[in-house]
């Protein structure tokens, strides 16, 4: 958690504490936040002093709740070209294939999935296992949540309207808090906490409807500007990108270790865990974080058995994938299938 990262959306912390009724310049200076702006654009900053600011943050705030406000304050401040890219989108999926560009530039602990059902879908957000085992972790999780929130609402616009509820649902894992009836007066929807994984829950329809804001010109030029900068630029945290996006691409990689998903990398699997290691990132913790994703993703299909998950992942049998999957979410799998499928009936009685 030492790795110094790039220090994101620096106006919008400015914004979001003007809001919350504090001085954002305080509050880094008590969470010990420096940043040098030659380093690099918007400065760098370690994750433990970035959690710390939060934390200050939330304990100075006395107007509003902090990660709602600064969620809903997020711009992309340093990669202008990546919200460009997201408001000319064709459609809310087509935008949604920056989320791993955002996290390779700036946010490398950050795991954000599109999952699916036969009617809903979800943005579901899960941390890195270290980053999750913080205490200020829920922070993040109510941050990125927000965020989401305003970038879909404000590419849907009018398009919200054909769908009713537009969200279904927030979810929280966490236990309810005291100030739940902020969440509820920010989020116009059901939000649920105690829930069986953190997500923005919405009509499936939402993903594929045509957007008003569509400019296939544009859009085209913000990818490649994207992807220029990248093979530019070879971001802090490239060779642990490079490990999730072919864990993510290649589910066979998921059966096996590190040597694998090396050799399918082209480099030696001593090399590749050199450069995780000087990134900060752990390769079993990159791989525990894909094979969880991959089984939230199957156990959201009834139709799919225990067994053919179990064997997909690389398990010896149900009973290791089960154990496995009670230590990432802290409940069993079948425990998590249920309450997701109750979360699409409900959806289904509620339009």
């Amino acid at each position: 958690m030492s790795a110094p990262i790039p220090m994101f959306g620096v106006p919008s912390w400015v914004r979001a504490a003007a809001r919350c009724g504090f001085s954002v310049e305080a509050a880094f200076q008590e969470a010990g936040v420096e940043l040098d702006m030659n380093q690099a654009p918007g400065g760098l900053v370690t994750a433990d002093a970035l959690l710390r600011a939060v934390d200050v943050c939330v304990r100075r705030s006395t107007e509003r709740y902090f990660p709602l406000a600064l969620g809903e304050a997020y711009v992309f401040d340093r990669f202008p070209q990546v919200e460009a890219f997201m408001a000319t989108s064709a459609t809310l999926r087509e935008a949604i294939e920056a989320l791993p560009w955002i996290r390779a530039m700036q946010l490398p602990w950050l795991w954000l999935n599109l999952e699916e059902t036969e009617d809903l879908a979800a943005l579901v957000v899960t941390l890195d296992p270290e980053m999750a085992r913080r205490p200020e972790a829920p922070f993040v999780i109510e941050i990125v949540l927000a965020a989401c929130r305003k970038f879909a609402k404000a590419m849907l616009g009018r398009s919200l309207a054909q769908f009713s509820p537009p969200i279904h649902a927030v979810q929280f894992q966490k236990a309810r808090p005291d100030n739940a009836a902020m969440f509820q007066d920010f989020f116009p929807c059901q939000v649920q906490f105690g829930a069986p994984r953190n997500a923005l829950v919405f009509p499936k329809g939402m993903l594929d409807i045509p957007l008003e804001g569509a400019l296939a010109s544009v859009h085209g030029q913000a990818r490649r500007a994207i992807e220029l900068e990248l093979a530019a630029s070879q971001p802090r945290f490239a060779t642990t990108e490079s490990v999730r996006q072919a864990l993510e691409a290649q589910s066979e990689l998921l059966k096996g270790g590190l040597e694998e998903v090396a050799e399918a990398m082209g480099v030696h699997a001593r090399t590749l865990q050199r450069r995780l290691q000087s990134e900060g990132f752990k390769f079993a913790d990159l791989l525990a974080q894909a094979k969880y994703a991959r089984a939230r993703q199957m156990l959201s299909r009834k139709a799919i058995s225990m067994e053919i998950i179990s064997v997909e992942l690389g398990f010896s049998d149900r009973r290791a994938f089960t154990y496995a999957f009670k230590r990432w979410s802290g409940i069993s799998p079948s425990t998590y299938r249920g309450q997701v499928l109750q979360t699409a009936v409900a959806a289904f009685r509620s339009t």
